[in-house]
């Protein structure tokens, strides 16, 4: 009981810091004058909501909750298919209908979801493990229809860090070495024939449902001399790191797109250099660590496989972010958790918290041994 103390009190500190970052490097980058908002203090307001919502969800109980899974698989599924439906709370935004919109606010229900995703997820592949076939069945089941829901908006981003966290889920739930091994071996053929589909059949997958512009980046990141204006945001960003130097560029902020968002790690490394950059990953780092800790010190198998799959999430999340910044990958919607702008991710990243927090507190009364 007091190592699970442990472990909650630190990720509720680290995530102190990583708050206190957000809104700096929030205030940093409004310095360019590119915004009339004041997202710093709409960032203070939604942090200020979102540990009010970690209090909260600390509380939960995640017996009841596993008692009554089918009712948040079921408000989840509601959630992605209101926002498919054409409605006067739905607008498409850049060619995506991905936010409800309200008086004053926006809420995009695949991040708040997230949590719902992932505890779904787990139930069924610790109250099914046992059973091999019938755990795939039923957890890939679930999984394919959320997935598909948010392919809909569309938003490739967001439906890859779901799949990776139902997966990540389904091969610790495996008992069978031999399965798993095959599995992996078959999700790399599987990436590799959709990078060839990508880079020279890509006529093929916009039959099926994709869109032109998902693998546009794809190419620019492949080719960035094929659409330099596709590279403007990259390149913007590169630029602004660079000149970061050691220490962080004091001098004048370089203007980025989406540098509160999307790029915030761009301003963060422009501002606070070197030195910044690497302290936000070594944060991020004890981040992950102390979840991978937990996941390994849970005594049932459900709260092992919750938290391993939000660990999972936030890894992708992070280093897609970051690595998106610095030319290593496509250019993608995920925001960096805990330090870009936005209601959504934030309300969402906290619920995650509170998850987390909730599933190491009631790891010895969850609704059985596994």
């Amino acid at each position: 009981m007091q190592t699970n103390n442990r472990l909650r009190e630190s990720l509720v500190v680290i995530i102190c810091i990583l708050s206190i970052i957000s809104c700096l490097a929030i205030f940093m980058a409004q310095q360019t004058n590119q915004y009339n908002t004041n997202f710093f203090r709409m960032q203070v307001v939604y942090i200020i909501i979102g540990f009010g919502t970690v209090f909260l969800l600390s509380k939960l109980n995640i017996t009841f909750v596993r008692a009554n899974i089918l009712w948040v698989y079921l408000a989840m599924v509601i959630l992605l298919v209101g926002i498919l439906i054409p409605n006067p709370l739905v607008s498409t935004i850049n060619g995506a209908t991905r936010w409800y919109q309200f008086p004053g606010i926006s809420l995009q229900p695949s991040e708040v979801a997230k949590s719902m995703f992932i505890i779904v997820i787990a139930h069924f592949a610790a109250k099914y493990e046992r059973v091999i076939w019938k755990q795939l069945l039923i957890t890939w089941s679930l999984v394919a229809v959320i997935l598909l829901l948010i392919m809909r908006q569309p938003d490739l981003g967001t439906t890859i860090v779901y799949f990776v966290s139902a997966f990540t889920i389904s091969i610790l739930a495996l008992k069978s070495t031999k399965l798993v091994i095959t599995i992996l071996a078959s999700l790399v053929v599987a990436v590799s024939g959709g990078l060839y589909l990508v880079v020279y059949h890509v006529t093929l997958l916009e039959k099926i449902g994709f869109k032109s512009y998902q693998f546009r980046r794809i190419h620019t990141w492949l080719d960035p001399a094929s659409d330099p204006n596709s590279f403007y945001q990259v390149d913007r960003s590169l630029k602004a790191i660079g000149s970061g130097t050691m220490s962080g560029n004091n001098s004048s902020s370089v203007y980025i797109p989406e540098s509160h968002t999307d790029m915030i790690f761009s301003t963060i490394a422009n501002q606070f250099g070197f030195i910044g950059a690497s302290l936000l990953l070594i944060l991020f780092m004890l981040f992950i660590h102390q979840l991978i800790i937990a996941a390994l010190h849970m005594k049932n198998s459900f709260s092992t496989y919750v938290i391993a799959g939000f660990a999972m999430m936030f890894a992708f999340n992070i280093f897609e972010n970051i690595a998106m910044t610095i030319g290593l990958m496509p250019l993608t919607g995920i925001p960096l958790p805990f330090i870009s702008y936005g209601g959504s991710s934030t309300l969402g990243n906290m619920i995650a918290l509170g998850t987390i927090l909730a599933v190491i507190k009631n790891d010895d009364t969850s609704l059985s041994r596994t």
